[in-house]
């Protein structure tokens, strides 16, 4: 294999890659303006040319995070309707980025840092939801095509590459020598040329010079990327402490504030991930058990699950989405009343069929490979059909002779269960579970866990209501 050396020397590589496909879409989408009454025509055009990436398309707009109404979207036309032109052209860009870099067999390098920029874009849009506008869409595309050039140099398989991108992350300070040293220009030149020549946008292009701007955005972007790289780090470690500084400054929030939301993030990465169908890069994403442990055990107080609850109705009132209540719910449940592991499982608005979306605990981030249930198999005898049809609060306890069976007794391994149903729009949207793995539980975690799910039902039938009104 040839040496590679210089600028047009790696755009003619990374243009010869299995990505001329993904660069002649993504450069259509970008080139769509904002403001033509025809951009919306030629974006469903785009789209409906790929079959694949129509039904990702669907399977994004109809999530949680962008489907505020809760009313099944089933064409493009009328996801363009109902989320909007920008929100759509942003879900088929990332959709196509992602797909591209994770064709074929990418190495694990790659996957690591396409992880990386995934997590960077939602802490990204995390933060540009608390600044004035409502281009956090934009943001969260910046964010993940921030290191664009990285990622194509990847996705080449060079030896060149990859040991530049090792010795980089074990002397940062270096950049620029190692980049001269391995690729013979520096890696900033080349990820701005590829930002051009894809037409990527000013936000992205300003980011990646590390530009200030007002408004925030760019600064969003930054934040978001630092987070990324120095969240495992812990918490409490000085880079992460001047981050949420940063982060508080920027926002107007308090710092435990932020410290809070920034967990909730690294959590909603994988979620985010899930719905893009980009399961390959779940194992490489931040989970919060992990994060917590480089800062030692939390200290655990006896009004932990208050705490929660206090939370999640600050963040009802602060206008956040519907996932990031949903995210906070799982951990109140897991956190605050020390049950051992929760999910939130979420109904398919196409399709029969329910999904992992929110995890806690030990192995439940396994479930959303293992637990995609089609409920057209259900049994009638089992308890998730049981409780699908009645859609009350239900314990399902060992020691009283009611444990759960069918699906939900392989998942509780034997021990206690708890199921609550998830409403938006006076219809099941998901099923809110809990099990204390193999164990027994206690009437307060069931009373606590019913409070959770009572309070978000209240929340999911505001913010539907409202949407619906919108």
């Amino acid at each position: 294999m040839a040496e590679v050396r210089g600028l047009s020397a790696w755009m003619k590589v990374i243009g010869k890659l299995e990505l001329p496909s993904l660069n002649s879409v993504v450069k259509a989408i970008c080139d769509l303006s904002d403001d033509d009454d025809s951009s919306a025509d030629d974006l469903t055009q785009i789209i409906l040319r790929d079959a694949d990436l129509t039904s990702q398309v669907l399977k994004v707009a109809n999530s949680v995070h962008y489907n505020r109404s809760y009313t099944p979207i089933k064409t493009v036309s009328r996801a363009i309707v109902q989320i909007g032109y920008i929100d759509l052209r942003n879900i088929a860009l990332a959709s196509t980025l992602i797909d591209g870099f994770l064709g074929g067999k990418p190495k694990e390098l790659l996957i690591q840092r396409l992880a990386m920029s995934f997590h960077a874009a939602v802490q990204a849009r995390a933060i540009a939801r608390r600044l004035n506008g409502n281009d956090h869409e934009e943001v969260f595309i910046a964010a993940l095509l921030s290191n664009v050039a990285e990622l194509a140099l990847l996705a080449t398989g060079r030896p060149a590459a990859e040991h530049f991108v090792m010795q980089r992350d074990e002397r940062p300070q270096d950049e620029h020598s190692l980049a001269l040293e391995h690729l013979g220009v520096g890696i900033t030149t080349l990820n701005k040329a590829l930002i051009k020549e894809w037409g990527l946008g000013d936000l992205v292009m300003k980011a990646a010079e590390g530009h200030t701007a007002p408004g925030g955005r760019v600064l969003a972007v930054n934040l978001g990327v630092s987070i990324s790289q120095n969240i495992m780090k812990g918490m409490n470690h000085p880079d992460m402490r001047k981050l949420c500084q940063d982060v508080g400054q920027l926002t107007d929030q308090p710092v435990n504030q932020v410290r809070e939301n920034i967990l909730l993030m690294a959590e909603e990465a994988s979620a985010v991930a899930a719905t893009y169908g980009a399961d390959r890069l779940l194992p490489a994403l931040p989970d919060r058990d992990s994060i917590e442990r480089a800062d030692g055990a939390p200290e655990k107080t006896d009004y932990d699950f208050q705490r929660y609850m206090n939370r999640m109705s600050q963040m009802m009132m602060e206008g956040f989405d519907a996932a990031d209540i949903m995210q906070l719910a799982v951990q109140a449940v897991y956190r605050g009343s020390g049950v051992a592991r929760v999910c939130i499982n979420l109904m398919s608005l196409k399709e029969k069929r329910m999904e992992p979306a929110y995890v806690a605990g030990e192995g439940a981030r396994e479930w959303r490979a293992t637990l995609k249930l089609d409920l057209n198999r259900l049994h009638k005898e089992e308890t998730l059909h049981d409780f699908l049809r009645h859609q009350e609060p239900t314990w399902y306890s060992q020691q009283q002779s009611t444990g759960a069976t069918g699906v939900l007794a392989g998942v509780a391994r034997g021990g206690d269960s708890m199921l609550a149903p998830v409403r938006a729009r006076d219809r099941l949207v998901g099923v809110f579970y809990a099990d204390a793995n193999g164990s027994a539980l206690t009437a307060r975690q069931f009373e606590e866990f019913q409070l959770a799910a009572n309070q978000l039902n209240m929340y999911l039938r505001f913010y539907t209501q409202k949407s619906g009104k919108a």
